[in-house]
């Protein structure tokens, strides 16, 4: 018998359940698609190894020139430079907490939107803060992993003006939300969904 129990607590410690080894591949996968390079920021600039890591995870950017890009492969050769980048829009896409640390070095960087990004939670909106010394348009919506702490750390973009959120059904109190981030940021106008859906801003 009592080996019998030895050899159930055995078993029980290196037992991971298979939704378990699922999950911790899957976030491993997205880690190596999100963490930056270093050596490769250093080669190419932030904007470019920015521009990489969004187009690389699903994501769209768009160049201080006007033109749009949502085709990894149809980024320009690696030894022609590439304009400042100034949005990023993650709808849709895979980005996570592990790449925002792409955002330093983008001197003109003001509008980044995040909509229906499964991989967006409080930690991603924490790390917006390498940004915030340009970013002035910040769109948050349909992304259900976001809280009310994630929103409020919002407050350290001090160069923001315009924030949109709505659906983010992990968001307790978006009113008191609304309210705290207000509060700090004066100047900011914050909108909902009847706004973003005047504005054409994806209001599915």
């Amino acid at each position: 018998m009592q080996c019998s129990v030895r050899h159930v607590l055995l078993t029980t410690r290196i037992f991971v359940p298979r939704n378990k080894q699922v999950r911790y591949f899957w976030e491993y996968v997205n880690m190596m698609f999100n963490k930056p390079d270093a050596d490769r920021i250093k080669q190419l600039g932030p904007d470019r190894a920015c521009a990489e890591w969004v187009l690389r995870n699903g994501g769209k950017v768009v160049w201080e020139s006007g033109q749009k890009l949502a085709n990894y492969n149809l980024l320009p050769p690696e030894g022609q430079p590439v304009p400042k980048l100034v949005t990023i829009d993650g709808t849709d896409s895979s980005i996570s907490h592990y790449g925002f640390p792409h955002l330093i070095g983008c001197e003109k960087l003001s509008n980044v939107i995040l909509h229906n990004a499964d991989y967006i939670d409080d930690r991603a909106l924490k790390g917006l803060h390498f940004g915030q010394n340009t970013l002035t348009h910040l769109q948050v919506s349909k992304c259900a992993n976001v809280t009310d702490d994630g929103l409020k750390s919002l407050i350290s973009l001090k160069k923001l003006e315009h924030l949109v959120l709505f659906n983010l059904i992990s968001v307790e109190n978006i009113e008191e939300c609304k309210q705290y981030i207000q509060q700090h940021l004066s100047n900011c106008k914050i909108k909902d969904l009847k706004d973003a859906t005047q504005l054409n801003e994806k209001p599915q």
